[in-house]
């Protein structure tokens, strides 16, 4: 902060401690006697010493008449007046009730007192700043008007709760409550931000929460339009805020902008990890206080938390005490460029990521990756050693002897359990910014290729890291990888590994769309396995499943359910040992019966699954939690809507417990959502999709098909609740990210019938109709795949024909 504007302040800081103590009389006559502009920041704060917010101060028993208030039973409007519930710098606020018998409604009526006619404006434009603010964090505007004697009102939701920092403590709030709390009042601050709203006045008395454990932001009395220009006399506002809270550009008479909220955020969750604010306790008068505050830097929370603090300083000791104090700064362009940026890094740390308050040392980013993935890295180091060495061994050459066959078979097992626990930890590395495993992959690949020969050794290492990209649903990398290794003719001396590997290329050439390249390279692999049929049992059932992929792209599931159903037996011999081979055959399997709509066939091949998943440790193995996903998708599908929520919930619980956050977690998510929507509980499902959501776009990015199935979801979800502006956002990203794609896309049909829905709730029946003829036409195109979706938008065509026509 500016040098002079400590000099100016402590100039304000003598002449208030002098002024302070004298009555009314005394003081008019002492600030007559100093600078004129150090006059007007005393009056600035003798004026805010004496006042607090709304909230801040409750009559401690309700009066029924106040002889400075308003008597109980007086009208305002619609409503009449409970009890006084507190007074502050603009007005005073009441508990009243909808007085007339139309339906029961309680709510909190702010009133502009007598006393307080210079603050109408601000009156007024709180008024208006609160008409633009549907959040479901935000205690919402219902009803205003002015009384008989000129006054200016307005009725708000009334929300019975406590603030933030006395809920936690009375509940005895954990971390990641307190942290949980806290992102959701960054999301209802984010929200105004984005309404070109700063409140100005954050503190812990403004945020209310409930019984249910919900936040309500209040108080937009000093509230800033981002473009309503600078017509606000900064220095009425400086004596209706709150000092302790306030930002130092505040104090300095500077520009306010949004990261004056950021800054009053720190505050916040400064309280609520220490139970302290950092000015606090230290003495001194109110402008000792605000020279400090221009001057000093706070000191980190885990210095200032006291033995009995909500969160230990251990805890709070390194991100935490850097993501509050990055917050604080002096500056403003050196906080959080935004409220979301706050949020986000607070989201990294819960995630072990490294925050982007602790930008620079490579030393600490790499300490943090260790933290995250530290078996991850020694895997990663081990696996590539070991198939460089040799010692994988999954090409294998074994002999029809009993002791080869065993040795095979555990070597096999060790193979699919390095290629397994490979997958988990690179799925769990996040395709962010940051150095991440899946760029260890890709580099050690590619460094790999340039040292591979002919040898069988070298064939395996391929094979083994082509199976990684496939786990890791990166198709196009295993293609490039497979392409790429058979050109340069890594492993051709052993014509086994070099057929697996065309299997492997004809696998990925059918995942990213090329399936025209893929029979050609099966008939070349199909006549090596030939020669040993027994030896390469399990992979003529891997070129098996590959041509069963290539029938179900072509929507000719009958073909593709035949060729795995008649190969089953089979298929359970040829993998046995290899769980995840096995357990990949029966997902598939059950995938396209899903797609066949052969649901009656569903209940004999869970019959097979469950004996194969009473193995030990099958059922915490990556595949066999997709299989209960499918369980719960047959659930759903048979209209038992409560089982399947029960699975889906089970599923993401264990996959969070196992594996933590991943892209398969953000698909259980999705699962969740989906049968909640399904039982139309949609406040559920809005919880559910909103931690789904941030997680798929951080693994799989913001244009990806998981992430376009989540915003239709979401877009659903908020039309059923009636929000539609947040309705319209969402299938609007879903409208853009699907524009960009062949116009024969699967989730045509899905998005005419969230169109459908979002038209519905809006009463339009005209755009209903339309769209439900659009997602029809598309759900029966697909053939048995369409089924299930067919029977949704009948559903939504139902209430479409119910509604009433919208009036011209």
């Amino acid at each position: 902060m500016k040098p002079s504007e400590t000099e100016a302040w402590a100039a304000v800081a003598e002449a208030f401690d002098a002024i302070e103590p004298l009555d009314s009389d005394a003081r008019e006559a002492a600030l007559a006697r100093v600078e004129p502009d150090v006059a007007q920041r005393v009056r600035a704060l003798l004026r805010s010493s004496e006042q607090v917010g709304i909230l801040d101060a409750l009559p401690e028993a309700p009066p029924a008449a106040d002889p400075e208030g308003l008597a109980r039973g007086t009208r305002i409007g619609a409503f009449a007046i409970d009890r006084l519930i507190g007074r502050g710098g603009m007005g005073e606020v009441y508990l009243a009730h909808r007085s007339d018998a139309a339906f029961e409604q309680r709510v909190a009526i702010k009133l502009l007192r007598l006393d307080a006619a210079p603050n109408a404006a601000l009156f007024d434009r709180e008024r208006s700043v609160l008409a633009r603010l549907e959040h479901s964090g935000i205690a919402h505007l219902i009803d205003g008007g002015r009384t008989d004697d000129g006054r200016p009102w307005m009725a708000m939701a009334y929300v019975e709760g406590l603030p933030i920092d006395a809920w936690c403590a009375e509940h005895q709030a954990s971390l990641a409550e307190r942290l949980r709390l806290f992102r959701d009042v960054c999301d209802a601050v984010s929200f105004a931000h984005a309404n070109l709203v700063v409140h100005r006045d954050l503190k812990p008395s403004n945020i209310l929460v409930d019984a249910n454990g919900r936040v309500h932001l209040l108080d937009f009395g000093i509230a800033k339009l981002i473009d309503a220009g600078g017509g606000t006399d900064t220095l009425q506002t400086t004596a209706l805020m709150t000092p302790d809270y306030a930002a130092p550009e505040q104090l300095a008479n500077e520009p306010v902008t949004v990261a004056t909220d950021v800054h009053a955020l720190g505050l916040v969750l400064y309280q609520l990890l220490t139970g302290a604010t950092p000015w606090g306790g230290t003495g001194g008068s109110l402008p000792t206080l605000v020279r400090r505050m221009l001057s000093e830097e706070p000191a980190a929370p885990s210095r200032m938390a006291p033995p009995q603090a909500p969160v230990s300083a251990g805890r709070l000791r390194g991100d935490l005490d850097a993501i509050v104090l990055k917050a604080m700064r002096r500056q403003p362009a050196d906080r959080y460029v935004s409220v979301e940026a706050m949020a986000e890094d607070l989201r990294r740390y819960e995630a072990a990521q490294p925050v982007r308050a602790r930008v620079g040392s490579r030393r600490y980013r790499l300490g943090r990756y260790l933290r995250r993935h530290w078996i991850a890295v020694a895997g990663v180091t081990a696996v590539f050693v070991a198939l460089l060495l040799g010692a994988g061994g999954i090409a294998l050459q074994a002999r029809r002897t009993a002791v080869q066959r065993d040795a095979a078979l555990a070597e096999a097992k060790r193979a699919d359990s390095i290629v397994q626990t490979l997958t988990l930890m690179f799925a769990q590395g996040g395709y962010s910014n940051d150095l991440t495993l899946k760029q260890t992959l890709d580099e050690s690949a590619l460094r790999m290729l340039a040292t591979l020969d002919r040898s069988s050794r070298s064939g395996s290492a391929v094979n083994a890291l082509v199976d990684l990209y496939v786990n890791l649903g990166d198709g196009k990398g295993g293609y490039a990888l497979a392409k790429d290794a058979l050109a340069r003719g890594i492993g051709a001396d052993d014509p086994i590994l070099t057929a697996r590997l065309k299997i492997r290329l004809a696998d990925t050439a059918v995942a990213i769309g090329a399936g025209e390249e893929a029979p050609p390279l099966l008939d070349e692999a199909a006549k090596v396995f030939a020669a040993d049929p027994e030896r390469n049992a399990a992979d003529i059932q891997d070129a098996l499943a590959t041509r069963a992929a290539i029938a179900r792209r072509a929507r000719d599931y009958d073909t593709a359910v035949g060729l795995l159903t008649a190969n089953l037996d089979a298929a359970e011999r040829a993998y046995a040992g290899n769980d995840s081979a096995l357990l990949a055959r029966y997902n598939n399997l059950l995938v396209y019966l899903i797609e066949a709509n052969r649901l009656a066939e569903f209940e004999k091949v869970f019959a097979r699954v469950d004996r194969a998943l009473a193995q030990p440790g099958r059922r915490d193995l990556i595949q066999s939690l997709g299989i209960e996903q499918l369980r719960g998708a047959w659930a759903l599908r048979k209209g038992d809507v409560a089982r399947a929520e029960q699975i889906a919930t089970d599923v993401s619980a264990r996959r969070r417990r196992l594996f933590g956050q991943t892209p398969g977690l953000a698909t259980d998510l999705a699962q969740l959502a989906k049968t909640q929507i399904a039982g139309n509980r949609f406040a559920e499902a809005r919880v559910s999709l909103a931690e789904a959501r941030p997680m798929a776009v951080r693994f799989l990015g913001e244009r990806s098909i998981p992430v376009i199935v989540l915003d239709l979801a979401e877009a659903q979800t908020l039309a059923e609740l009636g929000e539609a502006a947040g309705a319209q956002a969402a299938l609007g990203r879903a409208r853009a990210t699907l524009a960009a794609m062949p116009p024969a896309n699967p989730l045509a049909p899905q998005l005419a019938l969230t169109e459908a829905v979002v038209a519905l709730k809006q009463g339009d029946k005209v755009a209903a109709q339309a769209a439900v003829a659009r997602g029809i036409a598309g759900f029966t195109a697909m053939g048995p795949a369409g089924a299930y979706g067919l029977q949704a938008i009948k559903r939504i065509e139902a209430r479409v024909r119910a509604l009433p026509a919208r009036a011209e």
